[in-house]
């Protein structure tokens, strides 16, 4: 569903986007600052779009509980002893488990989010969850925040989108 909305957002960005780029093709015309801006603007929105797109893409391809699976599975064989290791202290509870403690999202906001921002989609939320786990910086997981966004249509001014942007971005404090 979510690929669904990304492919025809991306379809819809790139029939805005090709006036704006006959501009630049004809040497004679010098464009102006206001329309290099706008391409960037345009630009920026697909690229956000497409990466939120690839993701979903790559991962959605497996179901997401059994995606946890493989990543649960990978830590098990990487944690396997080769020689004479020391016992390791098993790691207990799921990998969505692990991020949202991470990001510190209780019971409440989690449903919250879920009902509010996610229309009451779980699955996708999971997979949200998930990718923000991933990701390494501030600047990424604002950015994919971003593309959410704009794929659900959050409001600027949402309470939760707010609630949920400072859970994430308290991870990396």
């Amino acid at each position: 569903m979510i690929l669904e909305r990304t492919l025809n957002r991306i379809q819809a960005q790139i029939n805005d986007l090709a006036p704006t780029l006959e501009l630049f093709v004809e040497e004679k015309i010098q464009p102006t600052v206001h329309e290099c801006e706008t391409l960037q603007k345009l630009l920026v929105k697909l690229q956000e779009d497409l990466a939120v797109y690839t993701y979903h893409k790559r991962e959605k391809d497996i179901s997401p509980s059994f995606n946890i699976h493989a990543k649960v599975s990978k830590q098990e064989d990487a944690s396997m002893p080769t020689k004479q290791a020391e016992p390791e202290v098993k790691n207990e509870g799921s990998v969505e488990s692990k991020i949202v403690a991470a990001m510190s999202i209780g019971v409440n906001d989690k449903f919250r989010i879920i009902n509010e921002l996610f229309k009451q989609n779980s699955a996708e939320y999971n997979i949200a969850v998930e990718q923000i786990g991933s990701l390494v910086n501030w600047t990424e997981t604002e950015l994919y925040l971003n593309s959410l966004k704009s794929i659900y249509g959050w409001k600027d001014n949402s309470e939760v989108m707010i609630l949920f942007y400072n859970l994430a971005k308290k991870r990396f404090l």
